[in-house]
């Protein structure tokens, strides 16, 4: 195979150099400039010679970046806990009871995943308009806390599972919530990690949703007031934009950055036994 040469692996390393390059750059950019004095934005050299930390100080001082900040970071904790919760639930019965319909209920939940959810705006939005909910943490946490791909691949786990030990727990006299609680969970922790961290980093990046459903910082997410501040300050301000968007980068960077291999291997795990 080609793969196997010397020549396709030197190959295929530097194609992902290469796409390791493109990706990284604007980065570098981006972090390098949020050090920069303003008079050095735009010069030649691509590290300041001597950084510093006004263009942070100022996004603090500029808006309320820290209430921003927390909302996206509650808001993002909350909705990934409602999802893991209920896609483990769904899957778990799923899994293991036999129920009429079930073939047909999962084949809608597979047929969910095909769905884009910007379809789904506009009655969302009339919904909880009507509720009362708009500007506030419910509006954009409760209508995402279904998400059927989480529940596809706990299923495809749970699938996996070791009968013997669902009826070790049974033996013993262990119910559904305790036999979940004292067996399934401890042996799934890297499964539910990895998949946390996937519904975390889609979640705080998520921009059209929150940008419909707030207008006030008490709300608005870090994504929402980067965009007002850029609006309010007409792209002037490039050294403090900079900062704020690696502030707003940095948590899901570092995620994925330790996380990175146990989500593949689990995505891959997920498809093999699909």
């Amino acid at each position: 195979m080609i793969a196997a040469s010397p020549v396709g692996r030197a190959l295929a390393h530097g194609a992902l150099a290469a796409l390791a390059v493109c990706v990284l750059a604007p980065l570098s950019l981006v972090v390098s400039a949020s050090f920069k004095p303003p008079h050095e934005i735009y010069g030649a050299v691509p590290w300041p010679p001597a950084p510093t930390l006004d263009n942070y100080l100022r996004v603090f001082d500029k808006l309320p970046f820290g209430l921003y900040l927390w909302n996206s970071l509650a808001t993002t904790a909350l909705r990934v806990v409602g999802q893991l919760m209920i896609a483990f639930l769904a899957a778990y019965a799923f899994a293991r009871y036999e129920f009429p319909g079930r073939a047909a209920l999962f084949a809608l939940v597979l047929a969910a995943m095909l769905i884009p959810h910007q379809l789904v705006f506009l009655p969302l939005y009339l919904l909880i308009s009507d509720l009362g909910w708009f500007d506030s943490w419910t509006a954009l946490i409760v209508p995402n806390l279904a998400m059927p791909l989480a529940v596809f691949l706990l299923r495809q786990h749970l699938l996996a599972f070791p009968r013997e030990l669902f009826d070790a727990a049974a033996i013993d006299g262990a119910g559904d919530l305790r036999t979940i609680w004292s067996v399934v969970l401890p042996n799934m922790r890297p499964v539910l990690v990895a998949l946390s961290i996937v519904l975390f980093v889609d979640t705080w990046n998520e921009y059209f949703w929150p940008l419909l459903v707030t207008e006030s910082p008490r709300a608005m997410t870090a994504q929402i007031g980067i965009r007002r501040f850029m609006d309010a300050e007409r792209g002037d301000e490039i050294g403090p934009l900079m900062a704020s968007v690696v502030l707003v980068s940095a948590p899901v960077l570092v995620a994925f950055a330790f996380f990175q291999r146990q989500i593949m291997q689990n995505f891959v795990s997920a498809a093999i036994k699909g």
